[in-house]
């Protein structure tokens, strides 16, 4: 082929490349269609093979720049990582992606569920039919002798009330979300280790619940608990779930290889710990300066349900109507 011919040829298709180009302003290639999109992929490797023929057809320089120009452009458009904000690829996860995972993983929701509850009301009807079956489970400071007061949720706030609000919250936010990682952590032992977490701290809260039962201390129990805690064990919860999700796809890999389902489920389970995040640091900020204030125990249990029933409705409904990015 000679120069004239060659010329003659490709001149259409650098025309149209240049048109392209000259759409998908500051190289956002949003701006064409998918046509267009397709069209320009279609096209691109010849202009780059083009490059080359320029060269050997020894065409004058300014048909050269224009022809690797053109290339460079297109390879830009075409190939170039996209550019993710942190900050919206924060709101993006928690607006829907988050709640999304958290439905497509929900019998692993369910079954965390499950081991806590079986867990706590064994603990509280075992304490309940044999009181001294509390001392498994009541740390030392919350012991309540019988024939003496004891301990009541006043005496727990005021305990309270003695740190500053803002490092005693900032040390719980930490102490939840390690308590949180723990529990995912645990699950590379093929989820036995989280379910033994899970379950004992179950029994821990139903133990310590049975024991204020006990002693005609229901209410100022869970006027203690409820504010910040329907929102924490919401989120242990999930973290657990997470922790189950890593151990099951060691344990239970299916069609997949052991360690692609592995790998699968660790990224499936890493975003889902992260997700509660948030939910520790509101109910660490709650148990810092609601739960040892001096409003009414109703109105603190009221609190804490509310904030848990909105937790739950974002888990049910975010994301709905987005397309999910597992999809």
């Amino acid at each position: 082929m000679t120069p004239a011919k060659f010329l003659e040829t490709r001149r259409p298709a650098w025309n149209r490349v240049e048109e392209l180009v000259a759409k998908a302003v500051r190289g956002n290639p949003s701006r064409l269609s998918d046509v267009e999109l397709r069209e320009l992929a279609r096209i691109y490797p010849t202009v780059a093979v083009d490059v080359a023929r320029a060269r050997m057809h020894d065409l004058d320089a300014a048909t050269q720049r224009r022809i690797n120009e053109l290339a460079i452009a297109t390879h830009g458009l075409l190939y170039r990582r996209r550019r993710v904000r942190p900050l919206a690829a924060v709101w993006r996860f928690y607006r829907g992606e988050f709640p999304q995972l958290f439905r497509r993983l929900w019998a692993y929701m369910a079954l965390s569920t499950a081991i806590f509850v079986v867990g706590a009301l064994g603990a509280y009807s075992s304490t309940r039919l044999r009181p001294s079956t509390a001392y498994l489970f009541v740390p030392g400071s919350l012991d309540l002798p019988d024939g003496r007061p004891g301990v009541t949720a006043e005496d727990m706030s005021e305990r309270f009330r003695q740190m500053p609000n803002a490092p005693m919250a900032a040390g719980i936010m930490t102490n939840n979300i390690s308590v949180a990682f723990n529990a995912f952590a645990l699950g590379i032992t093929a989820g036995i280790g989280t379910c033994f977490f899970l379950l004992y701290n179950a029994m821990m809260i139903g133990g310590i619940a049975g024991h204020f039962a006990n002693h005609h201390l229901q209410y100022a129990f869970w006027s203690f608990i409820v504010p910040h805690g329907a929102l924490e064990i919401l989120a242990i919860l999930i973290a657990a779930a997470a922790g189950l999700r890593l151990g099951l796809s060691l344990a239970v890999p299916g069609p997949m290889t052991r360690t692609a389902s592995l790998r699968h489920g660790a990224r499936e389970a890493v975003l889902l710990v992260l997700g509660t995040v948030p939910m520790f640091v509101v109910a660490g900020v709650i148990e810092g300066f609601v739960t040892p204030s001096h409003l009414p125990g109703g109105v603190k249990i009221a609190g804490g349900v509310s904030v848990g029933a909105a937790a739950i409705a974002y888990l049910l409904v975010g994301g709905r109507g987005r397309r999910s990015p597992a999809q």
